[in-house]
């Protein structure tokens, strides 16, 4: 089976990004290897963070159950963080849709300190 392993993204804060990734997305700051900071989105995969000033936004689709969808809902609430139904929508809105890997899904948008474009997936079945 082939699966990622981790994916570096640049940033332009390190410290903005840790704590957006670690207090709002609830992941896991694991600490620095060489260049990077390093945050575990499972025992799967990690997202190095590097600083340096990004060049194009990224969008990355994270799939959640139910009850850490509905606690990053809580916190985007919580925290003021513009979310929405579409890509380039903040409506306040979760949409239905089935562009993600599994098929349908509750989805929503938002972005990270660098405007880079993430994605809330609950698959419904």
């Amino acid at each position: 089976m082939v699966m990622l392993d981790h994916t570096i993204l640049r940033v332009s804060n390190i410290a903005a990004s840790i704590r957006f990734y670690r207090d709002v997305l609830g992941f896991e700051y694991i600490g620095r290897a060489g260049p990077f900071e390093m945050i575990r989105i499972n025992t799967e995969l990690t997202l190095d963070l590097m600083e340096v000033s990004p060049k194009d936004p990224m969008h990355f689709a994270f799939s959640f159950d139910r009850a850490t969808f509905d606690a990053l809902h809580a916190r985007l609430l919580q925290y003021g963080i513009a979310f929405g139904s579409d890509v380039f929508e903040r409506d306040g809105r979760i949409a239905q849709n089935s562009f993600g890997a599994k098929g349908n899904a509750q989805a929503f948008y938002f972005y990270d300190p660098d405007r880079h474009n993430l994605e809330a997936r609950l698959y419904t079945q």
